[in-house]
């Protein structure tokens, strides 16, 4: 196999891109091409968790149900019962690859976000997405089928003119253009955040596979739901930093600037409601009681909570909060609504397989059907790992007898 001729191309290294990795057949040999260096991406960014019904109280049905209200009826039921049902599956090959989730004694700990009816969310501290990444990334490194060429950009797909296959990638890398020629491409590029003014997603999240793809001729879908986070640390010259549901699970209020908690008055599950709701609640209250409601804020109280629970639960959010001077144990924190998580993308079954033969994608570049309308918290990263494991069965076919040769 010549220099840049690969079974399979990855683009992009966050949790579905590794992953992915370490599912593909390790005869195949593969290329991970990522923009930056790794974990830049908005996984490892990822606060709140990964859900699974593991709980003797919990089962698969009861977070069928909960995804399906949460996306407003318009989830593919199919895809939500493969996702849930392959969930604690999931959990379970995380752990044996060393993903360190926090535990009740011997027992993964769960807790609560909003629109879940079940505490069902592992996590580890407030750093979930981080701790899997970095496990994920460990191993991909490990693994002598993988060849990672970093800062390096895809610009487009080669798709054969005779089949309508893709069989390869043109990536900008090493000050070139070169073209790699594959059996397969797996498009993982995350979401398109960075396109809205306000929003928790990294620099990198431009939307890139999404129109790598379309410009191809792949379906996308659902490109209209876009969900806006509601609790973003909202200050002057402030990144919009992301304050995990995990918080309001865990009891914080939200208040106005008159110390009212107003969620209540929005929806009867107040700051647990879907998080469509809680952050249509929070623009509207705001557009009903500031004078410039593009600058204003409400604010998250955590009093509620336990300073010692805050302290093991939330480390990265006080440390980033103090970072910008919000001392979250003697004042709440200025939030509001932010562009946070794309749920359509480049439509795909439940075998990461797009409308064009030999282009599969995975994760928030993809549409499988899971979100409906506004995703369920921690359905994401639960969606990666679902959905890449069926990357296992993967079977190509031979090098395209039309490819141009290899370079």
């Amino acid at each position: 196999m010549g220099a840049n001729q690969f079974d399979v191309v990855v683009v992009g290294s966050g949790a579905a891109g590794l992953y992915a990795c370490l599912c593909l057949p390790s005869h195949y040999r593969v290329a991970l091409v990522t923009k930056a260096e790794l974990k830049t991406g908005a996984s490892d960014w990822a606060q709140g968790g990964i859900a699974a019904a593991i709980a003797p109280t919990d089962s698969p049905q009861a977070h069928y149900e909960d995804t399906l209200a949460a996306g407003a009826g318009l989830c593919d039921g199919e895809a939500v019962d493969f996702l849930v049902n392959h969930a604690p599956q999931a959990i379970a090959e995380l752990v044996q690859f060393g993903v360190s989730f926090d535990r009740h004694g011997q027992d993964l700990a769960l807790t609560l976000e909003a629109a879940h009816s079940q505490p069902r969310v592992l996590h580890a501290a407030d750093t979930t997405g981080r701790a899997i990444v970095s496990t994920l990334m460990e191993q991909v490194q490990a693994r002598s089928n993988v060849e990672i060429f970093s800062q390096a950009i895809a610009l487009s797909l080669n798709i054969d003119p005779i089949t309508g296959h893709c069989r390869g990638i043109q990536v900008f890398v090493n000050q070139t253009i070169a073209t790699f020629h594959c059996r397969a491409v797996l498009l993982a590029t995350g979401g398109g955040g960075q396109v809205f003014a306000q929003t928790t997603n990294p620099k990198v999240s431009t939307g890139d596979g999404i129109a790598l793809a379309w410009r191809s001729g792949a379906q996308v879908r659902d490109l209209e739901f876009f969900q806006f986070h509601p609790t973003a640390l909202t200050k002057p010259s402030v990144p919009h930093f992301l304050i995990s549901e995990a918080v309001r699970g865990e009891g914080a209020h939200l208040l106005d600037r008159q110390g009212k908690r107003f969620a209540f008055d929005y929806h009867p599950r107040g700051e647990l409601a879907p998080r469509d709701v809680v952050s249509r609640a929070i623009f509207q209250h705001l557009a009903n009681t500031e004078v410039d409601p593009t600058q204003a804020t409400v604010f998250l109280d955590l009093s509620p909570i336990e300073p010692e629970r805050i302290q093991r639960r939330f480390p990265n959010i006080i440390r980033r909060c103090r970072q910008w001077g919000v001392d979250i144990f003697q004042e709440p924190i200025p939030v509001a609504p932010a562009a946070h998580y794309w749920m359509g993308g480049i439509t795909t079954d439940i075998n990461c397989q797009t409308t064009i033969p030999g282009l599969y994608a995975l994760g928030e570049t993809a549409s499988t059907g899971v979100h409906g309308a506004n995703r369920l918290a921690s359905n994401s990263l639960l969606e990666c790992i679902v959905f890449a494991s069926q990357l296992r069965n993967l079977s190509l076919p031979p090098f395209s007898s039309s490819a141009p040769p290899v370079s």
